[in-house]
């Protein structure tokens, strides 16, 4: 478990951190999103102990803060932190990388070969790392963090540079991960990939959180079709009181209190927009996204 309790941080006259409070558990896969320069690197570096703040508290399992050295390297033990590509070592092999992280933080490097196969990562993982592509090295950043199998993991766009096929790869191995107990945090900016595999998404701005989005509950259904401002004036006044016009494009209607024949009105006049596509489901990460950072 971890919670953190009126975290606040201060730059001369910035505030990045605003009293921010969290609770997160064991077998939860937290998404972290936010537009650049709103806290997401500061928080994760908070929750690392790369920085104090300026006033609150981090505390893992109920009992362990960043109190004394002896508490600090117990909490370290338990968590590791997604590696720069800028930290790599060229002249070693990714085999060597992913032993390093296993022997500091597992004390052992049994597990290092199911890893990188599983990444299908055989046909380059034992050649020096200047070889390597990008996506390579991303590829090679995770299977480290994944070799340190520590019980907290923050990864920080973790998905940047690489194509569908690895997308695919490391998110079934962060469900995996889940279902091992590991409490991950993930900051990225695929956002409709958070949907696959998050149980809840944070969204960040002011220095705090303003909205948690659980993705692993029931949620409600809208019928969404993108509107022109003048469009959505004409439906407005006609438009449920609980109804979203996110970032000035998007007419999101819910039908949660909808009887079956109101939801056919609904959709048979949605239609009448010719060359607009209709669709019915939940609010996903991009829209929330939209909502909170591009309607200002």
């Amino acid at each position: 478990m971890l919670k953190l309790e009126n975290v606040s941080v201060k730059y001369k006259d910035k505030v990045v951190l605003d009293n921010l409070s969290l609770t997160a558990n064991s077998g939860e896969i937290i998404g972290l999103v936010a537009p650049n320069g709103t806290g997401k690197t500061t928080l994760f570096n908070v929750i690392s102990n790369f920085l104090k703040p300026n006033k609150g508290n981090v505390t893992f399992n109920e009992n362990l803060q960043y109190k004394t050295e002896r508490k600090e390297i117990s909490i370290h033990k338990q968590l590791a932190t997604f590696p720069d590509q800028g930290d790599l070592f060229e002249e070693l092999t990714g085999v060597d990388h992913m032993k390093l992280y296993a022997n500091m933080w597992k004390g052992t490097t049994k597990h290092v070969k199911e890893i990188y196969e599983q990444l299908q990562m055989e046909g380059y993982v034992k050649k020096k790392v200047k070889t390597y592509s990008l996506g390579m090295r991303q590829r090679l950043c995770f299977a480290m963090i994944v070799a340190a199998d520590t019980p907290i993991m923050l990864m920080d766009e973790v998905m940047n540079g690489l194509d569908v096929a690895n997308v695919s790869l490391i998110s079934k191995r962060l469900m995996q991960m889940k279902q091992e107990g590991k409490l991950i945090f993930v900051a990225s900016h695929l956002l409709s990939n958070l949907d696959l595999y998050a149980d809840r998404v944070l969204y960040l701005k002011n220095g705090d959180i303003i909205h948690q989005q659980a993705l692993n509950e029931s949620t409600e259904e809208y019928l969404k079709i993108e509107l022109t401002p003048e469009q959505y004036e004409q439906l407005r006044l006609t438009l449920p009181d609980n109804h979203h016009f996110i970032a000035n494009h998007l007419c999101c209607i819910p039908t949660g209190n909808m009887d079956m024949d109101e939801q056919k009105e609904w959709i048979v006049r949605l239609s009448t927009y010719k060359g607009k596509e209709l669709t019915i489901g939940p609010l996903g990460t991009a829209e929330y996204y939209e909502k909170y950072y591009h309607e200002d």
